[in-house]
């Protein structure tokens, strides 16, 4: 979930992202392992021992709270148990049942208690903050600003916890926060004392994190054997598979840029059977496929559940619920992500004001860039709707009849992708010469 902390509060927290250590779905293989590759049984069940916590409150007013409806991180741990594990091997903690000592306890304990052949789950969703020294805290209920070391649960004791500890076989390391991508080095070095590992994050260790849901409802789903994840229609919703799920979930719902990384797993070992049968669609408006619509007096991104020539049943995810409607298909725009190359010189917003900067790598549409005259310790993935090369033509598009301002984003065979001036990067779309003018 995206931590939002005031401007004065995030800037020296910024993640340190050089070892561009994030994978996401479709770019994720089989890292080299110590132990033997595992091709099953990699669904937690009742030789599960863990901690799933969840924080959306804090002491310290700097950390801003968030709503607890529906919240999914104590509906992700209902959820592991009706799929077999046992609640006195797995800890709950929730808002004030989440401090520091308590998170850490709770992980010694799980550790202590896990056999030979076991699995170990982590999962944490609230706040995620970095300190001076380049240290990424995950924010337990007690955490003070200006003292993380003492007061937040540091992802690198976690880590080092797990690798000096557990007995078991497989850990699974889960995170809905900013940074959290932290975890995919964690993963790593935990493999590195012959462990196997499947990370999966929110985000890459040098973003923030959205302020929904999505994250967590998507490896719910994936877990809950939603069809649409079975992307090869076997039936069997493949680990693989849960990353592809959740990779394209926070890229078209987030504009984000999630963290998937195994260690000693096979991408095919399946996670659990698929639920149903994904229903028939139009060739165009394909069943799993992410478009734009109208929600209200603003687009937002919705997902095809089924489709015929002329409608589309849609669904669209509010911070953490989903709800339906059927929308008619000519009404549905095309999500587009603009294209840059490796050492393009952009500018880049942050905070509202544009940066010079260089395209330093290219992954699933997003970018990591350098920006010009500052450490790497800057450095960050992020998508087209925060890069413009500073050359763009300025236009005029008609919509509705009305003449609108607006800048040329990229042109291809006679047609043009504008951004509206002053409006967000949902408004944007593909016009044709008769709807522009420059």
């Amino acid at each position: 979930m995206r931590k939002y902390i005031l401007l004065l509060f995030l800037l020296p927290f910024f993640v340190n992202c050089s070892k561009l250590s994030e994978f996401t779905s479709s770019d994720t293989k089989n890292k080299k392992s110590l132990t033997t590759v595992i091709s099953s049984d990699i669904k937690p069940d009742e030789n599960t021992y863990g901690v799933v916590a969840g924080a959306l409150k804090w002491t310290d007013p700097n950390f801003p709270p968030f709503s607890n409806t529906h919240r999914k991180d104590r509906e992700f741990y209902e959820l592991l148990k009706t799929q077999g594990i046992k609640p006195r091997n797995v800890t709950l903690l929730i808002d004030d049942e989440s401090t520091v000592s308590a998170m850490k306890q709770a992980v010694l304990d799980a550790l202590e208690k896990a056999p030979e052949g076991s699995t170990f789950i982590f999962y944490y969703a609230g706040h995620g903050v970095k300190d001076n020294d380049n240290t990424i805290y995950f924010a337990s209920y007690d955490i003070t600003s200006g003292s993380y070391k003492k007061t937040g649960f540091d992802v690198n004791w976690l880590g080092d916890a797990v690798r000096d500890k557990f007995k078991g076989r497989l850990v699974w390391l889960l995170a809905d926060c900013c940074y959290s991508g932290a975890l995919l080095d964690e993963a790593k070095k935990i493999n590195s004392a012959g462990k196997n590992v499947i990370a999966l994050t929110s985000a890459a260790s040098c973003n923030i994190s959205t302020a929904n849901w999505t994250f967590t409802q998507t490896i719910i789903d994936c877990l809950s054997g939603l069809p649409l994840a079975d992307r090869n229609s076997d039936g069997v919703i493949s680990i693989s598979e849960t990353g592809t799920e959740l990779g394209d979930a926070m890229k078209f719902r987030e504009r984000q840029m999630c963290g998937f990384q195994l260690f000693g797993i096979d991408e095919t070992s399946p996670l659990t059977k698929s639920n149903g049968n994904v229903k028939t669609g139009s060739t165009e408006y394909a069943p799993g496929s992410y478009y734009m619509a109208r929600k209200g007096s603003e687009f937002a991104p919705i997902r095809i559940l089924s489709s015929d020539k002329n409608t589309a049943l849609c669904e669209f995810y509010d911070y953490s619920d989903k709800s339906e409607v059927k929308i008619n298909s000519s009404e549905l725009k095309p999500i587009y992500f603009v294209k840059y190359s490796n050492g393009d010189n952009v500018k880049v917003s942050w905070e509202g004001k544009w940066y010079d900067a260089e395209v330093k790598k290219s992954q699933n549409d997003f970018y990591y860039i350098k920006y010009a005259g500052y450490d790497d310790f800057w450095n960050e993935w992020v998508a087209y709707d925060r890069i413009k090369t500073g050359n763009e033509k300025t236009a005029q598009v008609e919509e509705n009849g009305a003449w609108y301002p607006a800048e040329v984003l990229e042109e291809s065979g006679g047609k043009y992708f504008i951004r509206y001036t002053n409006y967000s990067y949902v408004w944007d779309e593909w016009v044709g010469k008769e709807r522009i003018r420059f």
